[in-house]
């Protein structure tokens, strides 16, 4: 047998009044029968701005929304965007004296100076650096450098690195720096003393404006930073890189902390510690008269990735959804008994019109913050609600600031109290509220980042206020934060949606492994592909290892993550593997129970780079799949494969993701039909004798053309995406063509076929119980 082992349209009606001479005798009479004011006005589609390009949302519309686009490394100036009015003029551009501008450019962004460096020198000194420029930092004798030597000012008005600090840690808190932009006052740093921060002209102060060290010899509150007043500064918005960064160190660790896994993983910095993994969300969408419905789509479309990337940790959430104008108006109520089914939120969320609030006329978030307090007392209140022992976390998007109804901040000292909080706590920035995270995303040029500020929560290495360009970033930060770093959870991966990069993944279960067996005297390398399935034991394919290997396991070397090497400490073949078994009716190689387990020399060290793959039939995998604790094995593959023709992943040379479909059920027959194209003349073995039950079969059909693994892929992953967490539910084995090396186009009959992890449970338990628990493989 030859194989190939696989390593608005507006819409206008006429209408046709016949009028008799004798009844319209002048134009003045006709305008009786015709209210001209009533038709609708259509504003101009000819705009421009200096430097760039503009884009209609519905045309010229009535509510149509403009927008400004400029080239990489410049903002829309004096607005990033328009609305169409009834009047059939767009939105007047005006600056935050109340000045009209009539054109609107493109401005280059730049980036605030470091202006203070205590103990040290900085150069060149100038007030503001364009992208590429750099600026360079040392100490005096006596004092070290933390932070960067040298910052690069970026094309999003952002420094690389860390702040630069000069530190001699003579006194009990480290040196806190003073940010670019800023002046700080303060240079005493013992427990109780404070540092205040101010920013240069034109810029805004985000965080907190003073620091006080604790007892803990920490500061509190969060890092001060400065950021432009839209109409004088060039630096003015948060890129999506930098806020998914720090949200990597904050609403995700929330996240990874809350978890009931978090106890066998280490802490990040978090504090908190919730029993039983308990959590209440509270989402707050400014639906305002400013917020066209184009932008209120894009919002809407964020909230709900944001709510599929919350399900994919193993959290029992709960979810309060709030669209707030003059008056909120509740999408989901937290205490709806569906309020914690995902699917149910999202339709509610899906099916909300964007009309509902009728005239608005304010931004009241007082008023929807009123009713997430309303709610929270109502938790408290209630038997067995574990209220304190539960994470709040507040969500508030808004492209502006509140105009009506009274100061958010009354409201917010009504929920620290809920939370037995002291709300005079102003010195410390609550930095101690360790079961309440307030997150707020401004978005826009019209935001009042003064207002937002002093909302945000401000806690100790961590960021919850971020200034974005438009609402469709937000969706960039939420497909990043599920990456973060602090997160070992299994089968959770890092994905970038964008045009055309389907492949920038993170794929941090995958390894390569290879092989340097001896043989006549020369070595021989043999490489092949696994996955991490615990800190200590990577599953691959048998077929990848000579006896050489198994005898001498130091000749296998698995490489993981950011190109992290490790040593085999033992290599175990399952025991029915037998390459030979059919050779007596003339089968070449043979591939039943082509699969292999690694145990590794030192453990890897789990990471955003480097976590495990979820194997099904596994506690871990049950709790990503939100499944009853007493759910068995056989639940397990029903909701794996659900359809009998069932999408699936592979890693293919590179890093790629392909994709093929598992055929199974009544679609299998015709799948592993194709194997016997392989068979060589003369071979005597049936079908099912060399395909075996233990086999998946992936490839074409009539509805699909499935990429086809190639040489080098063996033992990699077949894998599968269930709530945005990857479950393995094969090994790849062998293939019925060799097609990569010939270059030949994909025919109808290639066919891959995958060692099934369902089937050989038994083996897997043995060897991984100790880190793996399993459920119950028989019911």
């Amino acid at each position: 047998m030859s194989m190939q082992v696989c390593t608005v349209t507006v819409l206008c009606t006429a209408l046709i009044v016949i009028i008799s001479s004798e009844e319209v005798q002048t134009q003045e009479a006709a305008e009786e029968y015709f209210d001209y004011g009533d038709l609708p006005k259509n504003c101009s589609v000819s705009e421009s701005i200096a430097g760039g390009w503009v884009a209609y949302s519905e045309g010229g519309a009535e509510g149509s929304v403009l927008t400004y686009h400029c080239e990489v490394g410049h903002y829309a100036f004096p607005v990033h965007s328009r609305v169409c009015g009834t009047g059939g003029e767009w939105s007047t551009m005006r600056l935050a004296n109340g000045r009209s501008v009539a054109q609107a450019m493109c401005k280059e962004m730049q980036c605030p100076a470091q202006l203070q460096l205590a103990h040290g020198e900085l150069w060149p000194r100038q007030q503001w650096f364009r992208p590429g420029e750099t600026q360079e930092f040392s100490c005096q004798d006596g004092f070290a450098l933390r932070g960067s030597a040298v910052r690069n000012c970026t094309l999003w008005g952002e420094w690389t690195g860390a702040t630069p600090v000069c530190d001699d840690q003579a006194d009990d808190c480290m040196n806190p720096g003073t940010p670019p932009g800023a002046l700080s006052s303060g240079d005493r740093f013992r427990v109780g003393e404070k540092v205040q921060y101010r920013c240069q002209a034109g810029l805004d102060l985000l965080g907190s404006s003073v620091r006080v060290c604790l007892e803990s010899r920490e500061w509190s509150g969060s890092e001060a930073r400065c950021q432009g007043e839209f109409d004088v500064a060039k630096f003015t918005f948060d890129s999506p890189d930098s806020v998914a960064n720090a949200m990597a160190g904050s609403l995700s660790g929330v996240m990874d902390v809350t978890s009931p896994e978090f106890k066998k993983r280490a802490s990040f910095g978090r504090s908190i510690r919730p029993m039983e993994g308990r959590l209440n969300i509270y989402i707050l969408l400014d639906s305002s008269g400013s917020i066209s419905e184009h932008h209120f789509e894009e919002a809407r479309d964020a909230t709900a990735r944001l709510i599929r990337k919350l399900d994919s940790y193993e959290v029992n959430m709960k979810f309060q959804v709030i669209s707030y104008a003059t008056e909120p108006k509740e999408i989901v109520a937290i205490t709806d008994p569906w309020s914690n089914n995902v699917d149910h939120v999202l339709q509610e969320l899906s099916d909300f019109d964007y009309t509902a609030h009728g005239r608005k006329t304010g931004t009241n978030l007082h008023a929807a913050l009123n009713l997430v307090y309303q709610k929270m007392a109502f938790l408290r209140e209630g038997r067995g609600s574990k209220f304190n022992e539960t994470q709040h976390v507040i969500l508030i998007m808004t492209d502006g600031h509140s105009n009506t109804g009274l100061s958010p901040q009354a409201v917010l000292r009504n929920i620290r109290s809920l939370l037995y909080y002291d709300i005079n706590s102003k010195e410390k920035d609550h930095t101690d509220e360790s079961l309440l995270d307030i997150y707020v995303f401004g978005v826009g040029d019209g935001v009042n980042k003064k207002e937002l500020n002093s909302i945000a929560s401000k806690k100790l290495k961590e960021q919850h206020l971020f200034i974005l360009k438009k609402y469709a970033d937000l969706g960039k930060v939420f497909d990043s934060m599920i990456g973060d770093s602090a997160v070992t959870m299994c089968g959770i991966a890092k994905e970038t949606v964008g045009r055309g990069q389907d492949n920038d993944y993170t794929r941090p279960w995958h390894v390569e492994l290879q092989t340097f067996a001896s043989s006549s005297g020369k070595k021989s390398e043999r490489n092949c592909k696994g996955s991490i399935v615990t800190e200590n034991w990577i599953l691959t394919a048998a077929h990848c290892f000579k006896p050489e290997a198994v005898l001498d396991p130091s000749s296998v070397t698995i490489v993981h993550g950011n190109k992290q090497v490790k040593t085999a400490a033992s290599v175990i073949l399952h025991p029915q593997y037998n390459i030979k078994g059919l050779q007596h009716k003339n089968v070449k190689e043979f591939y039943d129970y082509d699969i292999a387990l690694v145990k590794l020399s030192e453990s890897i060290k789990l990471s955003g780079e480097a976590r495990p793959i979820c194997l099904p039939c596994t506690r871990p995998a049950n709790s990503a799949l939100k499944m009853d604790p007493n759910s068995t094995c056989q639940q397990h593959e029903k909701a794996l494969f659900h359809l009998e023709e069932t999408q699936a992943h592979f890693l293919a040379k590179g890093f790629i993701r392909k994709q093929t479909h598992i055929q199974t059920g009544s679609r299998r027959p015709d799948c592993i039909k194709h194997a016997a194209v392989a068979f060589k003349p003369g071979t005597t073995a049936s079908l099912s004798e060399v395909v075996t039950d233990r086999f998946l079969c992936t490839g074409g059909s009539q509805l699909y053309k499935d990429a086809i693994t190639c040489k080098g892929d063996s033992g990699g992953s077949l894998f599968l995406r269930k709530k945005l967490r990857y479950f393995q539910v094969a090994v790849v084995s062998w293939g019925n063509k060799d097609l990569c090396s010939s270059g030949a186009s994909l025919p109808d009959d290639a066919r891959d076929f995958h060692i099934s992890i369902f089937s050989i449970l038994p083996w897997l338990k043995q060897h991984l119980g100790e880190e793996l628990e399993f459920l119950p493989i028989t019911s």
